[in-house]
């Protein structure tokens, strides 16, 4: 591969193409592609000896193989093959601080043309910009930080080939959480046989990392919207200690007796946490995110045990990406039929997501890059794949729903980079609930909806609920997709707000199952 930068500072200091970057960032100049010797090369960034390394890397896998095997990426007739190239950061457990991809990637970027991947923020945010300076297209696969992706409002010239891939952000997870809690709340009250607005309680224990921070924040101020009070402040558990602040912070809530706890967990904190739930607070609801209760593989002793059986994980409910028999969408079913027969039978984890991000990449090179006879080589500018991914018209269906991305940020009065009100609007059918949008009176709409982020709510991506059901014709324990869930025509109005109406279930969404001793405990 070969990229040429290129810097005529008097004609484009002239037109306005060269801004510097903000606060000493990156200051990438105009980049032309030069895709040579009948291939395109993609970097995938991530720490390989990690489970969300591994699925990073087998979702990339899956569509290298699709590509190729379709004939490759057409540029003008031309086809070019796809070839992954491994860029180890070791961000998980080798070097979180990014030291270790600044210099991994340092390394090996003039070998790649494009990067996909990531996974901690604290460490993304370090070694990404090596990419940012040479003006790479990066999507990150697993870094949910929205301060990653403000990165882009606030200095568009240095970060602009900065994009999502998944997940969308922690506001939108947050918030997804909440939709869960909330949908699972009413259930519940019908079976406590309590009337719809009677309050519940609820604990959250977190990691204590930069993704989770603002979450909680946003889960603290939701939870009053659905009638769900705390018990407690926010149990935040550190990977140093967690053992023991696990344990404190389960003892406590056991003492307070909530319905619910809500569970902010990326790592090997979740497995610790079902664990020793299961015997402080047996009589509540894990509603939240956990990581590990994703996978098959911390609980595989025990699947096949049926109820009152079962593992530590058993009917825990958990924000998710693929389920069991759940369609989002019609590349859903086979997407999740090939990572799990790649993985040996184990559940994806959004980090898989890889996958749609290179079929979308692959998108945006066929429509901007050319192909050149005489040259014997293909071409494309990176501001061209750039804009070409900026524009909603050229979102795509992927195995989760529809991926779009909030726009290229405007100014507000005050002359603040921002998204206006009709940037946004723009990306939802408002027409259901009154034209309405609800936006801060300074006309800033960030964050959550920040450039380069993914577009969230009904009809572009909502995540899903998913639940570990017993299925006893096969057996085993299942996760199975129970949210967004269909709770009749009754609620339409109550569960419509600025992005959509959330009433609505997904093709393959199973009955919830709100285990029986949670119901007699909490009943009045």
């Amino acid at each position: 591969m070969k990229r040429i930068a290129f810097l005529v500072m008097v004609s484009l200091l002239a037109i306005g193409l060269v801004i510097p970057g903000c606060g000493g960032g990156p200051r990438p100049q105009p980049v032309l592609y030069v895709f040579e010797n009948g291939k395109i090369d993609v970097g995938i960034a991530g720490e390989r000896n990690c489970t969300a390394g591994a699925m990073q890397w087998a979702g990339a896998t899956l569509a290298q193989e699709e590509i190729n095997d379709n004939g490759g990426i057409d540029i003008g007739g031309v086809s070019y093959i796809l070839e992954l190239v491994p860029l180890e950061t070791g961000e998980e457990t080798v070097d979180p601080t990014g030291l270790a991809g600044v210099l991994n990637l340092t390394a090996t970027l003039d070998g790649v043309d494009f990067i996909l991947g990531g996974l901690r923020a604290e460490a993304v945010q370090i070694y990404r910009d090596v990419a940012m300076e040479k003006g790479v297209i990066f999507v990150d696969c697993g870094a949910a930080a929205e301060t990653l992706q403000h990165s882009v409002v606030n200095d568009y010239a240095g970060y602009r080939c900065w994009f999502k891939g998944t997940p969308y952000n922690e506001y939108f997870l947050g918030q997804s959480v909440v939709r869960t809690v909330g949908a699972i709340a009413m259930k519940l009250r019908e079976e406590m046989g309590v009337a719809a607005d009677y309050t519940l309680k609820a604990a959250i224990i977190a990691d204590n990392l930069a993704w989770a921070y603002d979450q909680v924040v946003v889960i603290q101020a939701l939870l009053k919207s659905i009638n769900v009070s705390l018990v407690h402040s926010p149990y935040w558990v550190d990977a140093a200690g967690i053992a023991g602040g696990m344990q404190n912070a389960l003892n406590s809530t056991a003492g307070l007796d909530p319905q619910f706890i809500i569970p902010v967990f990326s790592a090997d904190a979740g497995v610790l946490y079902d664990l020793l739930r299961a015997s402080y607070v047996p009589n509540a609801m894990s509603v939240g995110i956990n990581a590990m209760a994703q996978l098959k593989a911390p609980w595989s002793a025990n699947l096949t045990t049926a109820p009152p059986g079962g593992p530590a994980c058993a009917y825990e409910v958990i924000l998710d990406t693929w389920a069991d028999g759940l369609v989002q969408t019609e590349k859903t079913e086979p997407f999740l039929t090939a990572v799990m027969n790649f993985t040996a039978g184990e559940y994806p984890l959004d980090n898989a997501a890889t996958y749609d991000a290179l079929l979308g990449l692959k998108k945006a090179i066929e429509a901007v890059a050319w192909y050149d006879a005489e040259e014997g080589a293909a071409f494309a500018w990176a501001d061209d794949i750039v804009g070409w991914m900026e524009d909603p018209a050229n979102a795509q269906v992927t195995t989760t729903g529809i991926t779009a991305y909030y726009p290229r940020p405007g100014t507000t009065a005050a002359g603040k980079p921002a998204l206006t009100q009709t940037q946004v609007r723009s990306l939802y059918d408002l027409s259901s609930y009154n034209e309405t949008y609800t936006y801060d009176a300074r006309d800033w709409t960030m964050p959550a909806h920040t450039t380069h982020d993914l577009a969230y709510g009904p009809g572009l991506l909502t995540g899903i609920g998913a639940q570990w059901q017993w299925d006893a014709v096969a057996g085993t324990w299942k996760k199975v997709g129970v949210w967004p869930m269909d709770l009749g025509a009754e609620y339409d109005e109550a569960l419509t707000d600025q992005y959509g109406c959330w009433n609505f279930a997904y093709n393959g969404t199973k009955a919830l199952v709100i285990p029986q001793n949670i119901i007699d405990h909490h009943k009045p």
